[in-house]
């Protein structure tokens, strides 16, 4: 009878190993720098195949039907794995760079709003939110223009000065575009992207700013042309100012 019940327990010992092995060697946790890294070769992986299928769609066989091929590489599975990667690294710095990329790559609208709620609730201080900058004068499209409009109000309570240079030059875009230059709304608009460009760190930004306001102050309806010089085909020297009175047939083309 003994023997018996040891065999037993051994058995049931025995199955129950078998039903939980313990694992000796546990697998090492995954860095945030690993899954950044996985991202961009699943990125370059689908450049590669875009560009592939573009080549093979722009050079058929003969009787071979054309293919239609998307006009952007399909990031979708780039995306969605970006959003396992930030929830994976939630409430972390690192977690911006995968809220960023699958907002960035991603084309479904309630990813993406969710994806730039989590970044504004959560992240609103870093300086890696200022990349959303350049996607502020699409996402009334992208989204809504009461999303678009909430958002850009609170970039404006971030610390980074470059999120909030973003965000004043998307505000006021239309009103340097477009507003009387004697009148108060074009003053106060130019006023505060002035000064807003004197404390970002990034100079594209600031250029921007800049820019915006030359163009229309410069080269907008009603402005006096700059002196453009050159030489004309038979080797003589001109100006612009030359031809004041008469009219000017600009033909401006590239070769790419």
């Amino acid at each position: 009878m003994r023997i018996a019940l040891v065999m037993v327990g051994t058995l049931l010992f025995g199955s129950l190993a078998a039903q939980d092995p313990v694992d000796p060697k546990p697998q090492a946790k995954v860095s945030a720098a690993e899954c950044a890294e996985q991202l961009q070769e699943m990125q370059s992986k689908a450049i590669a195949d875009w560009r592939a299928a573009r080549k093979a769609a722009s050079n058929p066989e003969p009787g071979q039907k054309v293919k239609a091929v998307r006009m952007r590489p399909d990031f979708g599975p780039v995306a969605k794995q970006a959003n396992v990667y930030a929830k994976q690294f939630a409430g972390t710095d690192d977690a911006v760079q995968f809220l960023m990329m699958a907002v960035m790559m991603g084309s479904d609208k309630m990813d993406q709003k969710a994806g730039i709620t989590e970044l504004l609730k959560s992240h609103i201080d870093s300086p890696e939110l200022a990349q959303m900058g350049r996607m502020l004068p699409s996402l009334p499209r992208m989204i809504d223009e009461d999303f678009a409009q909430a958002t850009m109000t609170r970039m404006m309570e971030s610390k980074n000065a470059d999120v909030v240079g973003w965000a004043l030059l998307a505000m006021h875009k239309s009103t340097i575009e477009t507003a009387d230059l004697e009148g108060k709304e074009y003053i106060g608009a130019k006023k505060a992207l002035m000064a807003a460009s004197k404390g970002v760190a990034d100079q594209r930004l600031a250029q921007q700013m800049m820019g915006a306001i030359d163009e229309r102050e410069k080269f907008g309806v009603g402005c006096t042309s700059p002196d453009i010089a050159g030489i004309d085909l038979d080797g003589v020297e001109f100006k612009l100012s030359d031809y004041k009175g008469k009219v000017i047939f600009l033909d401006f083309w590239g070769d790419w």
